[in-house]
């Protein structure tokens, strides 16, 4: 018995030819690309079971989606592992985009393999041009890698992730930096959250076991709109749902996308005199410590227990088990605070992936760098000078939301009294202070932001809130954690690049060790 086809709706519209019925668009999947990115230009139709390269590479589920491409988790026939297979929309801008990350990505793998912070860049694998019902799209695959740190930063955004956790992936990110900045000579241009993946151990295993438990892949056909002026007949794509590989431990349900709310900025508080749209809602600062029983985990244990996969734990060997169960036992830590650090097993690592906007440090490809949340003040003002420094602020932007699992920066324009410049300098100058005129001028928009005093143009009315103190008031860190992560994060957050510090000048700091009770993260 052939199935029932969905009837169609419609809706009364009055228009200024008169009233019409149309039909009412179909939604899209939730959090999936628009149908509209599929007109000519946009992305390739891909279904689950497609070959690739000559039947080389079969499609066994959606990873993802951007802007630019789409992700899909492929099985190679030839080596019989599994990879991530990165589709690249066909209109010539995304294409030339795809070809120097591609360029790029040859570079990165040939420089110093034996460098450290080489092992936490995303590796690439192979390129080629598949060409689709309309135009050509270049392809590009990848290790199949886990879920980004924004995911891990919703399913801890009560409390914010472990500071410990924190310390570890805040050391790789940079790691990962200076191999780029430092070997490469590249600057990434747009590190986030988003951009920053988790690795799986024994990936092949993982994904074996996932394949085997997870829901087969879902779609829903939805209606393209069809560009202005157009008259052919309006035509239908498959759009499935994203499967990214979770965490081992977590189901696909549990890995996040996307964020659940807007403007959660720490700062907005302090900005609802000048914004108008009043009422938006943060997530919670860190918590301040439980009391502790005889008998009871630590906080810090429950929060890495609910921060990250117990699996991980249980790879590891009994002796660093045990001492997990026992970490009152000054016995057992001394034993493993006293091991080659070496010889421990990382509990996270993570890869920057997307270098797709990298950039040579003093040839600059585009001088429009830098998702909005973590752009540089250089790169707000529209200087042409900046460097690998403008990577480190980023970082410090991402730092400050792992913990927080709120946004350092997230300005809002209002109407015509002022835009996201102005309320971005504003933020940025009462969490940092003011700074020399001669890093505020020489930048494109620097005479529309500043006044030929250095004040800012259009927002006269400032409520500065040191960074200290926004850890101490709103995130409840104590005055002795509260200095020591300033001392960490302000260097990165010089507003003058040329204070800022480079990748390699903190890779060492002291904030990144882990002391006393933060032993415990390397049970994980």
């Amino acid at each position: 018995m052939a199935s029932k086809q969905p009837c169609a709706r419609y809706q009364y519209v009055v228009t200024p030819a008169g009233p019409k019925i149309l039909p009412v668009d179909e939604p899209s999947c939730k959090d999936e690309e628009s149908p509209a990115d599929y007109n000519a230009g946009g992305y390739l139709p891909v279904k689950v079971g497609d070959a690739f390269k000559h039947g080389r590479y079969r499609v066994i589920r959606k990873l993802g989606w951007g802007h630019f491409s789409t992700v899909w988790l492929v099985k190679d026939t030839q080596t019989h592992s599994h990879s991530a297979l990165k589709v690249v929309k066909s209109a010539g801008r995304y294409a030339e985009t795809a070809r120097d990350e591609i360029k790029l990505l040859s570079q990165v793998s040939s420089f110093a393999p034996t460098h450290q912070g080489r092992s936490h860049i995303v590796s690439f694998l192979d390129s080629f041009s598949h060409q689709g019902p309309e135009a050509s799209h270049i392809c590009i695959v990848f290790e199949p890698l886990g879920e980004n740190l924004l995911a891990l930063i919703e399913r801890n955004k009560k409390k914010g992730v472990p500071r410990p956790l924190v310390k570890v992936i805040a050391k790789q990110i940079l790691l990962g930096l200076q191999y780029l900045h430092d070997e490469c000579d590249l600057v990434h241009t747009d590190i986030k959250p988003e951009n920053i993946l988790i690795s799986i151990p024994d990936i092949e295993a993982h994904i074996h076991s996932e394949l085997s438990q997870s829901p087969s892949p879902t779609s829903r056909r939805v209606g393209v709109p069809l560009p202005t002026n157009q008259q052919r007949a309006r035509r239908q794509v498959q759009i499935f749902n994203s499967q990214p590989l979770a965490s081992p431990g977590r189901s696909v349900e549990d890995s996040g996308s996307g964020r659940s709310s807007q403007n959660n900025s720490f700062i907005a508080q302090m900005h609802l005199s000048r914004m108008a749209a009043a009422g938006a809602t943060s997530r919670e600062g860190l918590p301040m410590k439980g009391s502790k029983g005889k008998n009871k985990m630590t906080p810090l244990q429950n929060e890495l227990d609910a921060a990250l996969s117990t699996s991980w734990r249980d790879k590891l060997s009994p002796t660093l088990a045990s001492s997990y169960q026992s970490t009152s036992s000054s016995h057992n830590l001394s034993k493993l605070r006293n091991q080659d650090a070496a010889e421990r097993p990382p509990p996270i690592s993570v890869k920057i992936a997307d270098l797709g906007n990298a950039t040579p440090s003093t040839k600059h490809y585009t001088e429009d760098i830098q998702t909005r949340q973590y752009r540089a003040p250089e790169a707000i003002v529209g200087r042409r000078d900046w460097d690998d420094r403008a990577d480190i602020w980023s970082v410090a932007c991402v730092i400050f939301e792992l913990l927080t699992a709120e946004y350092l920066f997230d300005p809002q324009g209002q109407g015509e009294l002022f835009t996201k410049d102005d309320d971005h300098m504003a933020q940025i100058i009462e969490l940092l202070g003011n700074f020399p005129l001669e890093a505020k001028m020489g930048g494109k928009y620097s005479r529309e932001l500043f006044d030929h005093t250095g004040a800012l143009r259009y927002i006269r009315t400032l409520k500065p809130w040191p960074l200290k103190r926004v850890m101490t008031e709103k995130y409840l860190f104590t005055e002795v954690d509260a200095a020591s992560l300033c001392s960490f994060l302000q260097p990165m957050l010089a507003v003058d690049m040329r204070e800022r510090v480079h990748a390699r000048d903190m890779i060492e700091h002291s904030w990144l060790t882990l002391h006393g009770e933060d032993e415990a993260i390397m049970e994980w």
